[in-house]
């Protein structure tokens, strides 16, 4: 499990995939994902936007799509998402990171080496292949960037690699060079698995002392609840808490893999079928969908982040550019347009399945567990009245057979780490006994 990936678990678990655009304000919803509607959550019930009723049409003509596409099919997914030994420490240290304490308020260091735990701030560019990368470099800006060290910003390694460096050893013209490999899930086709080597240059430091991992920073800092009322050593107790830290993890993790082997399903049934006849209505709705959650982040950021921000971002084009991580210069809306795309050919494969496999069908049971997911998520926001109203019949029972037909696909595909490992270990079919 990569650093980046542990420190997403810190953060709410995401949007699925398999959901059909969810009816909040796009402030709510992950960025990147797309599932806002850029209506409101309010307590006043308003009208639901139309929607197309896959359930009401007959899909499955115009999808062309084969049961051994979804029979029996081994996926793999990332070696990042599961728990290694190192990680429980790197999570043990991201938690020391943030009860840091400062040496020496906000004096500027340059002539000592700096450690875990200190504010360093670099300019750095980095190549592949000996070429500069896109995104990799804030070498020209005027302000050098805050990075903490220990903090799991950056890639692995990168941070690690600077400790021990001492600012005035280092200059523009006499930069430091590190290397580091991007994580094979870093979410940049480009970037993915590549050895990258980075120029960096420390103006100063901030020094701070990372908190000791010790007994009283585990039973009074973090007020641990132990499972024992004494220990015969504080090793012992160390195992017990990491041993904590890990089942964290470890339950955290479940979610992200759950997501990963969703993404692995469309990866595979997105190149298994073809779909015609995309319903024109819900390509523009969920366009509309993207566009409101960009227009949204744009307006919050450019409050928020002043003059600075407007410089950087003159305009919404440029900043949809890097909010959905595309090159420089590139068409965000026609971008947008093969997303939403993309995302009504997933409901058409998805109800095409349902169709073919006699299963496309919501009880009254599923329908109100639907409504009751969302009437506690706006709990004291909007009543069930307000939801359905909201959201609309249609988009409740779009969600409730999403739902059902990921967990369905799921287990019809088998899944394992990139290097071989099983992901579970499925339980053989009973054998029938005769008397």
């Amino acid at each position: 499990m990569n650093r980046k990936t542990l420190i997403a678990l810190l953060a709410a678990g995401l949007v699925s995939i398999f959901a059909l655009a969810a009816c909040a304000n796009p402030g709510d919803s992950e960025e990147g994902t797309g599932t806002g509607t850029g209506t409101t959550a309010t307590t006043e019930a308003v009208t639901a936007i139309p929607r197309y009723d896959y359930m009401d049409a007959e899909v499955a003509p115009d999808v062309t799509i084969d049961k051994s596409a979804y029979t029996d099919i081994t996926l793999t997914i990332p070696n990042s998402y599961r728990v290694e030994d190192g990680d429980v420490q790197d999570y043990i240290n991201y938690i020391r990171f943030q009860y840091r304490v400062a040496e020496n308020g906000t004096t500027m260091v340059t002539d000592k080496a700096v450690k875990l735990g200190d504010d360093v701030f670099i300019h750095y560019k980095g190549f592949i292949d000996g070429k500069e990368f896109e995104g990799g470099s804030n070498w020209d800006d005027e302000s050098p960037y805050q990075l903490g060290l220990g903090s799991g910003s950056f890639i692995p390694g990168f941070e690690d690699a600077l400790v021990g460096l001492v600012p005035e050893d280092y200059s523009k013209s006499k930069p430091a060079e590190i290397k580091v490999t991007f994580p094979e899930d870093y979410g940049k086709e480009e970037l993915n698995g590549k050895e990258a080597t980075f120029q960096v240059v420390i103006s100063y430091a901030v020094q701070y002392k990372m908190a000791e991992y010790s007994k009283d920073f585990i039973l009074e800092d973090l007020e641990y609840e132990t499972e024992k009322d004494f220990y015969a050593s504080d090793k012992a107790l160390f195992t017990e808490f990491e041993g904590f830290v890990r089942n964290n993890l470890e339950n955290n993790m479940a979610s992200e893999i759950e997501y990963a082997q969703v993404d692995a399903i469309w990866n595979h049934l997105s190149e298994k079928a073809t779909c015609k006849n995309l319903p024109e209505s819900e390509v523009k709705f969920y366009m509309d969908s993207y566009k409101s959650e960009v227009e949204y982040y744009f307006q919050s950021y450019s409050y928020s982040g002043g003059e600075e921000f407007k410089k950087l971002y003159p305009d919404i084009a440029t900043f949809a550019v890097v909010y959905f991580g595309l090159e420089k210069g590139a068409d965000w809306e026609a971008e947008v347009r093969k997303m939403a795309e993309l995302m009504v050919k997933k409901d058409m494969i998805t109800h095409a399945i349902g169709e073919m496999e006699g299963i496309e069908s919501v009880t009254d049971e599923e329908y109100k567990a639907q409504v009751t997911y969302w009437v506690t998520y706006y709990q004291g926001y909007m009543t069930e009245a307000d939801i359905i109203a909201n959201m609309g019949e249609v988009y409740l029972k779009e969600s409730a057979f999403a739902d059902k037909m990921q967990a369905w696909l799921i287990d019809r595909f088998n899944f394992t780490y990139e290097d071989g490992t099983p992901l579970l270990e499925k339980e053989p079919a009973e054998e029938e006994t005769t008397a």
